[in-house]
């Protein structure tokens, strides 16, 4: 693992961790993995990593995640199936699953 320079917060006003919790896995962007994704793909992964259970699973329906991520109901369709397509997330009967992030090596 690469050595990470330790820098102090700018100011006192530090986020904590109140409530429930989401995380994206860093590989996300360590492995370059977000660069397999275009824009609409990435919205709607962030959005489905924030409002997922501790199992990455929600509920939300097309029509309120459009109305709270400002994209029409198609661009979420076709992101969603971009995301199925490339392993990111399972779709089923109105249920989205975030999935483990795929290998660095899953599209080679």
């Amino acid at each position: 693992m690469k050595y990470r320079k330790q820098v102090k917060p700018i100011d006192h006003r530090v986020r904590k961790i109140t409530g429930s919790f989401s995380w994206i896995d860093h590989r996300f962007i360590t492995e370059r993995l977000i660069d397999l994704l275009g824009r609409d793909e990435i919205l709607l992964y962030l959005w489905l990593i924030t409002v997922g259970d501790r199992n990455g699973v929600s509920f939300y329906s097309d029509e309120k995640t459009a109305s709270r991520i400002k994209l029409a109901v198609n661009p979420i369709q076709k992101a969603r199936e971009g995301l199925i397509e490339k392993g990111f997330v399972i779709y089923r009967k109105g249920i989205t699953q975030v999935l483990p992030l795929p290998l660095g090596d899953y599209y080679v």
